[in-house]
């Protein structure tokens, strides 16, 4: 799947299922990663800012976690779209296979789910976060309805 954020529609609903932004801080132990996008995205300077805006919003990770954020829900037709955050807070870069990721409410009941190939994503740094976004189509959904808030999006490790 290649990343695509040209099109537009509503804006961030600000909910995370983890946390993460910009350097190391000692005396708790949190580490901020730095806000990256990938070669394939093409944004404007505005969505540039706004995404910037939303990560630095974010809570720090621990060291040596990884972690995904969602920050936006859109809907084209039945399918529902997430833009989320790939955080790494280890000190050496990482790489993604085939990875499940499902879309949870307040509860941690699982409303969506899919397996995606992130393979074409490459690489993501030591201490850094990337944006990525995330179709799921009406045959991943598996609740009746996803709302609009009050959701997360989460790894569903095996």
């Amino acid at each position: 799947m290649m990343s695509s954020f040209r099109k537009r529609n509503k804006g961030f609903n600000g909910r995370s299922a983890i946390a993460a932004s910009n350097e190391h801080d000692v005396q708790d132990e949190s580490v901020r990663t730095a806000l990256m996008f990938h070669g394939d995205c093409d944004i404007t300077k505005q969505e540039e800012y706004v995404y910037r805006f939303h990560h630095e919003k974010l809570p720090a990770l621990k060291p040596n976690q990884i972690s995904i954020s969602g920050v936006k829900l859109t809907r084209e037709e039945e399918d529902v779209i997430i833009v989320a955050f790939i955080r790494n807070s280890l000190e050496k870069a990482i790489r993604f296979e085939i990875v499940d990721i499902m879309i949870v409410d307040q509860n941690g009941s699982v409303l969506a789910k899919k397996a995606f190939d992130l393979s074409s994503l490459g690489e993501i740094p030591a201490l850094s976060s990337i944006a990525w976004r995330f179709s799921f189509e009406e045959r991943d959904i598996l609740a009746q309805s996803i709302p609009d808030e009050e959701w997360q999006v989460a790894f569903g490790w095996k």
